[in-house]
């Protein structure tokens, strides 16, 4: 392997046991901040639970999201800051979140604030989407009022 080559969150989790390092993206917003965290993740050596945050593979995406319920053949996800489940299968999932870093404080998932925040934000879940929905319909409403009093010009 050269030297510019990257090693594959796979490999480190085979050959190290664990992955460290940072989060990208917002879909786990609040809990995790883009570029800002970092994460351990460990190899998954049995079946994932409610409330465990998975590793998965999407082509050659690393994908981090929330288990809202085990499968005969996978895994019910969702994002903490998303608003579709997806449908994930077992052979997708390469990892789990055991513990991360925000703003240097050392949070374990097994911890009794971490469990009670998980639970929170599903119990939350159909709530904070109502309201989503509601921000996006006014943003359009108010898009095509904009769009009424200032036409674009043509060319």
């Amino acid at each position: 392997m050269s030297e510019v080559e990257k090693l594959k969150i796979e490999d480190a989790l085979l050959e190290k046991g664990v992955y460290i390092g940072p989060t990208v993206g917002v879909s786990m917003l609040p809990m995790l901040k883009n570029r800002r965290d970092t994460i351990v993740v460990r190899p998954k050596t049995e079946k994932l639970k409610r409330l465990d945050v998975a590793l998965y593979k999407r082509g050659d995406a690393y994908i981090l999201h929330r288990v809202l319920a085990p499968t005969d053949t996978g895994y019910i996800i969702r994002g903490d800051n998303c608003y579709s489940d997806e449908n994930v299968p077992e052979e997708a999932v390469i990892g789990v979140l055991t513990e991360f870093f925000r703003k240097g404080k050392h949070i374990f998932c097994t911890d009794e604030k971490y469990v009670a925040y998980a639970n929170k934000r599903l119990k939350t879940y159909k709530t904070r989407r109502f309201f989503v929905l509601i921000k996006y319909k006014i943003r359009r409403f108010c898009a095509k009022i904009f769009r009424f009093f200032f036409p674009r010009k043509q060319k």
